[in-house]
């Protein structure tokens, strides 16, 4: 389950997702192998991983909450 997921831009200013979650070994090792390492960032001082924007149907697969977060901020 993800525990934060924002619209973020990279390092370069691409557009993706921020996303945080518990640690597992599992997905990470999912992520790693269904995004490309172009596509995928680790911030190990934040925390955080970055993804390309178009791996969002991989992201909506990984964790089931993630249209959850598609969603925040716009209800209201």
């Amino acid at each position: 389950m993800l525990t934060e997921c924002v619209k973020s831009g990279n390092a370069e200013g691409r557009v993706g997702w921020r996303i945080k979650f518990d640690y597992d070994a599992d997905i990470i090792e999912t992520l790693k192998k269904r995004v490309p390492h172009t596509e995928r960032e680790w911030n190990p001082d934040e925390r955080y991983w970055w993804v390309g924007d178009e791996y969002q149907e991989t992201l909506k697969l990984l964790f089931r909450n993630f249209e959850s977060f598609l969603f925040q901020g716009k209800l209201f």
